[in-house]
C-alpha cells in the first residue's frame, strides 16, 4: 500500500468519487431491490440511467455528491488550506452554473433552497441556520462534500474541523451538521497520517463528531432529532459484531438506518469502513449495497477508505473507467495542491 501524501491526497478524492458513482445505480433502492434489479449484489460499476437519481447518467458517472466535493476541494486550495464561509458559499453557488446535468434534480432538500438565497444575495451564514422544514439543516450534503477539510493537514483535527464548520455554515448551519460533517473531516484528516490505523481513523471521528456538536450547540440552529455521538457508536458496535460485510449491512441497516439524514449516513459509512478494516474496495461495494441513501454513504465511505489506502491501492481499472466518465473532474491538479498545502503547513 503507497502512503505517500499525494496518493493518499487523491485517494480521497478519487474514493469519493467512485463510492458516487458505484452508489448512484441503487440509490433508493432497498437491499433486497437490488440483488432483484441487478441479479445480484453489486461489485463493479452499474449501468443506472433509468434510475431517477442517475437518470441518464453514464455508467461510472458521478451525481451531486463528488461533483460537489470537487468544487470544495477547489475552494479550499484556493483558500490555502484555510476554507473560509464565503468561498464555501461561492463553492456552492458555482457548482450549481458549472452542472446543469446534476443541478437541480440532484441537489438535496438544504442545498437547493440554500443555493438560490445565495444567488439572490443571501448572507450565508444566516441562510445556514435557518428552519421552518424538519430536514433543513440535518441533511447528510454536510458530509457528502466535506472531504477536503481534512486534506490540508495530516493529523491536524482542529483543522479539519474549522474547515468543516466553514462549509457547513452556509447550507448546514445545525449541530447535527457539524457533528456528522467534522466526524468525516477528522476521519479524513487522520487517514493522511503515514502511521494511521483504521482504529484511530475512527478515534478521530469520535473526536470530530463530539467537537462538532459542541461549537454547534454555541453557534449554530439547535435541531431536534438524534444526536450523531450516540449513533455512531451504535453504529461502531454492530460493525464490531459483524461476522461479514453483509452481515454489517445488515445490522447497520437495522440499527441505525441508511437514509439520508446526517445522523445515518455518516454514521453507517464509517461502520462499514470499520467492518471492512480500512479496505477501499470492501468498503464501498458494501456502501452500494445496503441500501437507501447508497451513492451518498459509498461517498462519504470512499472519502475516508481511499484516504486510508491512497489511489495507489484503488483497482487501476476502476480509476480508468472513472477517469473517462467523469472528465470535468480534474482531480489531479486539485490533489497537488493540496498536497502541497499539507507538506507547506
Amino acid at each position: 500500500m503507497s502512503r505517500n501524501l499525494h496518493d493518499r491526497v487523491l485517494g480521497s478524492l478519487l474514493g469519493a468519487g467512485i463510492g458516487d458513482a458505484l452508489g448512484a445505480p441503487t440509490e433508493g433502492m432497498s437491499a433486497e431491490e437490488i440483488a432483484d434489479r441487478f441479479g445480484s449484489r453489486v461489485v463493479d460499476f452499474e449501468d443506472g440511467s433509468d434510475n431517477y437519481y442517475a437518470l441518464g447518467n453514464d455508467v461510472a458517472e458521478v451525481t451531486d455528491d463528488a461533483s460537489q466535493t470537487y468544487e470544495m476541494a477547489r475552494a479550499v486550495a484556493e483558500c490555502k488550506g484555510r476554507l473560509t464561509v464565503d468561498a464555501a458559499a461561492q463553492a456552492l453557488v458555482r457548482w450549481s452554473e458549472s452542472y446543469p446535468k446534476y443541478y437541480p434534480r440532484n441537489a438535496g432538500p438544504t442545498t437547493s433552497q440554500v443555493i438560490e438565497a445565495l444567488r439572490a444575495g443571501g448572507d450565508p451564514v444566516e441562510l445556514g441556520m435557518l428552519g421552518r422544514r424538519f430536514e433543513r439543516g440535518t441533511s447528510d450534503g454536510a458530509a457528502m462534500r466535506v472531504a477536503a477539510a481534512g486534506l490540508t493537514r495530516p493529523g491536524d483535527l482542529e483543522r479539519a474541523v474549522e474547515n468543516a464548520v466553514a462549509m457547513c455554515r452556509p447550507s448546514h448551519g445545525t449541530q447535527h451538521a457539524f457533528s456528522g460533517a467534522c466526524a468525516i473531516a477528522c476521519a479524513v484528516a487522520e487517514a493522511l497520517r503515514e502511521d494511521s490505523t483504521t482504529v484511530s481513523v475512527i478515534q478521530a471521528s469520535v473526536y470530530g463528531a463530539r467537537r462538532g456538536e459542541e461549537i454547534g450547540l454555541a453557534t449554530a440552529r439547535r435541531a431536534e432529532g438524534r444526536r450523531v455521538l450516540p449513533v455512531l457508536r451504535t453504529a461502531l458496535a454492530e460493525a464490531l459484531l459483524a461476522e461479514s460485510m453483509t452481515d454489517a449491512e445488515r445490522r447497520l441497516e437495522d440499527m441505525v438506518g441508511a437514509g439520508g439524514s446526517i445522523q445515518e449516513a455518516v454514521c453507517v459509512a464509517l461502520g462499514l469502513f470499520l467492518a471492512a478494516d480500512g479496505d477501499f474496495e470492501k468498503t464501498v461495494v458494501s456502501c452500494a449495497n445496503i441500501g437507501g441513501d447508497t451513492d451518498t454513504i459509498a461517498c462519504i465511505a470512499g472519502s475516508v477508505a481511499g484516504a486510508f489506502c491512497g489511489a495507489s491501492a484503488i483497482r487501476r481499472d476502476w480509476v480508468e473507467r472513472w477517469t473517462a466518465a467523469n472528465p470535468m473532474l480534474d482531480l489531479e491538479p486539485v490533489a497537488r495542491e493540496l498536497a502541497d498545502i499539507c507538506l507547506d503547513a
